[in-house]
């Protein structure tokens, strides 16, 4: 499965980045496609990505009426997601040194804006078995590799 991985700064006086990673709708499943609520292209002018909380989470979950357990489940997902990101991330952007990704993160060296592609395990629905073994889970033992130059 492919991945886009970005750094955009937001910052104007201070360099502040925004660090995300994209899954392209073309590498999940329509099934999945047709549940995942935001359809974006994020400013990345690839086509529609999908967030990858969006990826991991259960069918189920995707597919389960909104209410304070499908939140409460939500943001375990987006945990483990946030989590996989920054792993993904620091291949990318060694300057990006965070456990999560962070909503905004000051950068004094000041990069250029950049996105690259990579290549990654299939993510689609793996949840439970990413959180189980968060602790020990690494860009490598995912099969994270990037493709091509910054």
């Amino acid at each position: 499965m492919r991945v886009l991985l970005s750094r955009v700064r937001i910052g104007v006086r201070e360099p502040t980045y925004s660090y995300r990673l994209y899954v392209p709708f073309r590498e999940i499943s329509p099934e999945r496609q047709a549940l995942i609520p935001m359809h974006s292209d994020y400013g990345h002018s690839t086509g529609l990505l999908a967030r990858v909380s969006d990826v991991i989470a259960p069918m189920a979950h995707l597919e389960s009426a909104p209410g304070v357990e499908k939140h409460k489940r939500g943001r375990l997902i987006d945990d483990v997601a946030e989590r996989v990101g920054a792993l993904l991330l620091q291949v990318a952007f060694p300057e990006m040194r965070e456990p999560m990704v962070p909503f905004r993160l000051m950068i004094p060296a000041a990069p250029s804006n950049a996105r690259v592609f990579g290549s990654i395990e299939n993510l689609s629905g793996r949840y439970g078995e990413l959180a189980a073994r968060l602790p020990t889970v690494t860009a490598t033992s995912l099969g994270f590799r990037l493709e091509g130059d910054r």
